[in-house]
């Protein structure tokens, strides 16, 4: 149950994020990205301008994939070593306050934030795209944005874990660049390897599994099975995935990624200040 002081905290969170122009800088930012790849998606192919809705949401998904984890991890990465240098963090940890209303209170604040940047770069590109080809996608479109606000939610929550569990500035930025390159290119360099080794002898079933460990992953295929359609631009024509990677499934997998970090967050919180 969402209580008055995770409003309050959360309320604060997003209120630094607005006044401090963060949203607005990053959410210009990348609507000004989002519409050059899609102007300029197919340049390598000698051909620009606005193309169809496969090739523009093929185009963004690598950069969804790699702009948005930074981003998320980035801003939810500092958090409690922001409230240390702050002197706030005693405050709020001497108030009537439970760790998991201060846990969440901060995420959801957020959360919020990032939304708002994530829609409102995607959606300024979208609306562009949706103007030159037709309002017939704009469903489609919908859903490669709800995939991404997902992917961003899921490394926000992995970045709080980062910030309770290292609370030096030092060690959250390289835990931060680290965690950023293994998930976006590491883990999957890794897989092509097991690939290379076995001769391709790796089931699909344990294969589809080892997918599921990484959300950047998680994300592709999620934009595959949902959307479909672009399977040849993202990669994916060579994949059978089992029948039972299914939407409903891939998002109840990002819930996991997304509940778990939190709820690991609150726990050592807990324990290294009540204990």
């Amino acid at each position: 149950m969402f209580t008055d002081a995770m409003w309050a905290i959360a309320h604060k969170e997003l209120s630094d994020k607005l006044k401090s122009k963060w949203v607005i800088v990053i959410g210009t930012g990348f609507a000004l990205f989002t519409l050059v790849i899609s102007y300029f998606g197919g340049a390598t192919a000698g051909v620009t301008g606005f193309m169809s809705l496969d090739a523009t949401i093929a185009s963004l998904t690598s950069l969804v994939t790699y702009f948005i984890p930074i981003l998320a991890l980035t801003l939810g990465g500092g958090i409690i070593a922001d409230e240390q240098e702050k002197g706030t963090l005693g405050i709020y940890l001497s108030s009537p306050i439970s760790i998991g209303e201060f846990i969440i209170g901060k995420f959801t604040g957020l959360v919020i934030a990032l939304v708002l940047s994530i829609v409102a770069g995607l959606g300024i590109a979208g609306a562009v795209l949706l103007w030159k080809i037709g309002l017939g996608s704009a469903g489609t479109y919908l859903i490669f944005v709800l995939n991404s606000v997902i992917l961003g939610v899921t490394f926000l929550s992995a970045s709080f874990l980062i910030s309770v569990l290292f609370y030096e500035r030092t060690k959250v930025i390289a835990l931060t660049i680290f965690l950023w390159l293994f998930f976006t290119i590491l883990y999957d360099l890794g897989l092509i390897g097991l690939l290379i080794i076995t001769k391709g002898n790796v089931g699909t079933d344990v294969f589809s599994m080892l997918l599921m460990f990484n959300p950047v992953d998680i994300y592709r295929i999620l934009n595959f099975v949902s959307i479909g359609e672009f399977q040849v631009m993202i990669g994916l024509a060579s994949v059978d995935f089992p029948t039972y990677i299914r939407p409903s499934m891939l998002w109840g997998i990002s819930m996991i990624w997304i509940i778990a970090p939190l709820g690991i967050s609150c726990y050592y919180f807990k324990k290294r200040y009540l204990e």
